[in-house]
């Protein structure tokens, strides 16, 4: 089942050109950026932090392009009558929609350990804390494929929706601003830890509320939080 899975998964995505752009845009941008990056580190004042949010937002980004991906293959499934066809078979549709968020979330953490150690963005970390940070950052593709899915009917909706919850990348570059007990309204943005890891390791001198592990640990709770009510919603919603 699940090797049969994954081959649909595949098939799906490059049989869309679209798919296929946001498969190689990830290697694309971050091939730029690795000649880019140091340049602007030139251009700008000591202090100023835009080189190291624009490698964060790179590496955040994995997780959610994997996410959109498996959206907009789940509403082919939706439109092709796949996960209706589903329903007479022994194979739950829960467990279908499960499996392909499961081959997501690892295709995430893949790309995103390959992204950070091809282009460099973190020299000074060790493997252990780029697994870690890798695990809790494309987190986000779930999340980003449920929140799609719940909201669209099909790949055109799907599209404006992806480009809305843009926000979800842009939230994340506060953790540069806020401190001390303000980081409380960080709380609800997702991505919000995996970039605090991010800053810490990219910034060691920053003063911060928790240990890199704390930090994780909450990351990890806050985003199974917010996946299973997304997933009751499109449950809900999609009547499975």
């Amino acid at each position: 089942m699940i090797k049969t899975v994954i081959k649909s998964e595949l098939k799906n995505i490059f049989r869309d050109k679209m798919n296929v752009f946001f498969v190689f845009y990830p290697i694309i941008l971050g091939g730029i950026l690795y000649y880019i990056i140091p340049i602007i580190e030139d251009s700008v004042p000591p202090g100023n932090p835009t080189p190291e949010i624009i490698i964060m937002i790179m590496i955040l980004m994995i997780g959610y392009i994997f996410g959109a991906i498996t959206a907009f293959t789940l509403l082919d499934d939706k439109d092709d009558g796949v996960l209706m066809s589903l329903k007479i078979t022994p194979i739950s549709v829960r467990f279908y929609i499960i499996l392909k968020l499961i081959i997501s979330y690892i295709f995430g953490v893949l790309a995103t350990i390959i992204l950070i150690y091809i282009t460099n963005f973190l020299p000074n970390v060790n493997f252990i804390k780029i697994i870690l940070i890798s695990l809790l950052s494309a987190l986000s593709g779930p999340l980003i494929t449920l929140i799609v899915c719940s909201l669209a009917r099909n790949k055109v909706e799907g599209f404006v929706i992806m480009k809305l919850t843009g926000v979800i990348l842009i939230l994340p570059t506060l953790v540069f601003f806020v401190f001390d007990w303000k980081e409380i309204f960080l709380l609800f943005s997702p991505e919000s830890w995996p970039a605090r890891l991010i800053q810490m390791e990219m910034l060691p001198m920053i003063e911060v509320n928790f240990s890199f592990g704390v930090y994780f640990v909450l990351g990890v709770v806050f985003n199974m939080f917010f996946l299973l009510l997304l997933f009751k919603l499109y449950i809900k919603k999609a009547n499975i």
